[in-house]
């Protein structure tokens, strides 16, 4: 959360809390979760909460299959207030390399902004570094 300053128009864009993508609530666009204007267009937010239930099972040494369910929210206020949950759903592929996990995640929004995003593909390499 951020506290103090008065009010969101005190804080700058680049410093509120926004959820969506593949490292918040997958389903969603990055960024697209947030407290948002008359017009819809997205403010940021002062508190958020987010957590991800995933299942990892075990195909083969190297292959694996997640499902998992995501839920965040972002309120313009200090505490969060709950009153805007998103979450999204999906599942996906993990194939594990000696240079880290590669994935594949597909996840929808089970609440979808309107105009907003049907789904989410999310192809992502977490390399790690090697040191001998």
């Amino acid at each position: 959360m951020i506290a103090g300053g008065d009010g969101l128009a005190s804080i700058p864009a680049n410093r509120r809390f926004y959820l969506g993508g593949g490292g918040t609530v997958r389903g969603y666009s990055y960024q697209e979760i947030s407290p948002r204007n008359g017009d819809n267009e997205i403010l940021g937010g002062r508190s958020y909460v987010n957590a991800t239930v995933e299942a990892r099972i075990g195909i083969t040494d190297a292959i694996g299959i997640v499902p998992f369910i995501d839920a965040g929210t972002v309120s313009a206020k200090t505490a969060p207030d709950f009153s805007d949950i998103r979450a999204g759903a999906g599942i996906g592929l993990r194939y594990n390399t000696p240079f880290g996990p590669i994935r594949l995640d597909v996840a929808v929004p089970l609440n979808a902004y309107p105009g907003g995003t049907k789904y989410g593909n999310l192809c992502r390499h977490r390399p790690i570094l090697l040191i001998a």
